[in-house]
């Protein structure tokens, strides 16, 4: 499978994962409850890894048609884009997840180690590697954190549910 069809592959990936998200709002609506702040936050990191995973998949797919898909400027471009989104994330996962540490590892800190490691990833292909395999090994690593954050709503553990 070619770099082309694996981002394809990713973004369709992501695009389901996004909708089946809106699954997880209707049962939850149809219980008749609110949603807690845990279920909210980890609903944004959903959507989050979700949609860099779709609009980074489809970034190098856009420049792909202007050059030569295999230009290692095409891999430095998209992973630098990956990159300007992913410092957003970050700041917005850190803004949630650290103004009160719980005394256990959580799965969200797990994920945003998870990320910053890709995030570093990136930053070296874009300025040393410049290939596809690590830009696509971060779509994967979204789409994965984006699944772990689906379990969770899917599955909420008991501190997660109202009294």
């Amino acid at each position: 499978m070619g770099a082309e069809n694996s981002l394809v592959a990713i973004a369709e990936i992501a695009a389901a994962l996004t909708g089946f998200s809106g699954i997880v709002v209707a049962f939850g609506r149809l219980k008749g409850r609110s949603w807690t702040t845990r279920e909210r936050d980890k609903f944004a990191d959903l959507l989050n890894h979700s949609g860099i995973a779709l609009f980074a998949a489809l970034t190098p797919l856009v420049f792909s048609n202007l050059e030569s898909g295999s230009d290692p400027r095409l891999w430095m471009i998209s992973s630098l884009i990956w990159s300007f989104f992913s410092i957003l994330g970050l700041g917005f996962g850190v803004k949630r997840l650290w103004p009160g540490i719980p005394h256990d590892l959580e799965w969200g800190h797990l994920t945003w180690l998870g990320f910053l490691f890709l995030l570093i990833v990136q930053l070296v292909n874009a300025s040393v590697w410049q290939t596809a395999w690590p830009y696509l090994m971060a779509l994967v690593g979204n789409l994965g954190f984006a699944f772990i954050r689906f379990l969770d709503l899917v599955n909420p553990r008991n501190e997660d549910l109202p009294e």
